[in-house]
């Protein structure tokens, strides 16, 4: 069973534990983010959500765009069983029906609800789909991902081994073709596997190789620390709302394959933010994650002082990378100091041998 962070530093102290547990068959709230502009995408990710074989569910498609988009919406998927609408959702007057527990009753598999917020960034829409959840775990599409048909399955059978952590599973990725239409019309390469197949935490410190999609986090965590996806980020909202977290409860990984990532040659994240947002807000995460106490997996600690920090300095294998890139300079300026350079250090090297064997 995977520990919990922030419950395995606790214990240490003889505190009791403060992660909440999740049943063993749990419930999913599927939150399908969408601007209303890509039907046809749109219905091919719910109807991928409908073919799932576990059917403990259900799907709140959140339209942040115009009334008009959210109406079109509605209308599309208005032959859903039990579904509702909500006009101007926001975290503040979206309600949820809970037992004194917190559990959720009368949770209907497979209910549809589609709300409707304008204003505010890529985060938003997530935000006001976690008010409104009712699952034990909450996981996340966007309208041009695809689930498998086992993805809740393998979500429900991987956190009945390690209840109340984060759940993480394998995205495919392919490059697919919109020809204008601003949405998916056809693939144009190999399904990739391009995301690393588990979590580790030291590494997402620099970069995030995680899908959303590829998650499925515990409602009553996400509540009980308040954690939310930060609407003033532009893009790395998941990525950064994802460590936060982690921290807490823990990943728990598992190799097998669940969803789609489907990447667009337009109207997705990666055509609509020029390069400099991307790095700005990537240098954004890593400084607020600077900015905030580190917890580390029990046994990472081990591969934190494998790096070799010095006092007051960055680890050695930054000051090796940084002497290479110095002796790159030279070499690229004078190749022929940079070999009389060289020459003479690998003469020292080999005095100093010569020494040792004669000692």
């Amino acid at each position: 069973m995977t520990n919990h962070p922030l419950d395995a530093l606790l214990k240490a102290h003889g505190v009791a534990a403060v992660v909440p547990q999740t049943p063993a068959n749990p419930s999913f709230s599927v939150i399908v983010r969408t601007q209303g502009n890509r039907p046809k995408s749109l219905r091919e990710a719910v109807t991928s959500v409908h073919a799932q074989t576990y059917q403990q569910y259900e799907l709140i498609i959140v339209v942040h765009g115009s009334l008009a988009a959210f109406e079109t919406v509605s209308a599309e998927f208005a032959a859903s069983a039990g579904i509702s609408e909500d006009s101007n959702a926001s975290p503040q007057n979206t309600s949820k029906t809970k037992n004194s527990s917190g559990t959720p009753i009368n949770n209907t598999p497979g209910k549809t609800r589609v709300l409707h917020v304008q204003g505010g960034g890529r985060a938003r829409p997530l935000n006001v789909g976690l008010d409104a959840a009712d699952g034990d775990y909450v996981c996340f599409l966007d309208d041009d991902d695809l689930a498998k048909p086992q993805w809740l399955s393998v979500f429900a059978k991987t956190a009945g081994n390690a209840p109340g952590t984060i759940i993480r599973a394998v995205v495919e990725s392919q490059n697919w073709t919109t020809e204008g239409s601003g949405q998916p019309v056809r693939a144009v390469g190999d399904v990739e596997k391009p995301f690393a197949g588990s979590f580790d935490l030291l590494a997402h410190m620099s970069m995030n190789d995680t899908p959303i999609c590829s998650i499925a986090v515990p409602r009553l965590a996400v509540e009980r620390f308040n954690v939310r996806f930060d609407e003033a980020l532009p893009v790395f909202e998941d990525w950064e709302f994802l460590m936060r977290l982690a921290m807490l409860v823990g990943v728990t990984s598992t190799p097998e394959i669940t969803a789609l990532y489907r990447r667009l040659d337009s109207g997705n994240a990666d055509t609509v933010h020029d390069q400099q947002t991307w790095e700005e807000t990537h240098a954004e995460v890593i400084k607020r994650l600077s900015n905030r106490p580190v917890l580390l997996p029990v046994g990472d600690a081990q591969r934190v002082a494998s790096s070799h920090y010095v006092v007051g300095g960055e680890s050695r294998h930054s000051q090796e990378l940084q002497k290479a890139r110095e002796e790159l300079a030279i070499l690229t300026r004078s190749p022929r100091r940079w070999f009389q350079a060289f020459s003479t250090k690998a003469f020292k090297v080999l005095v100093q041998r010569i020494r040792n064997r004669a000692r």
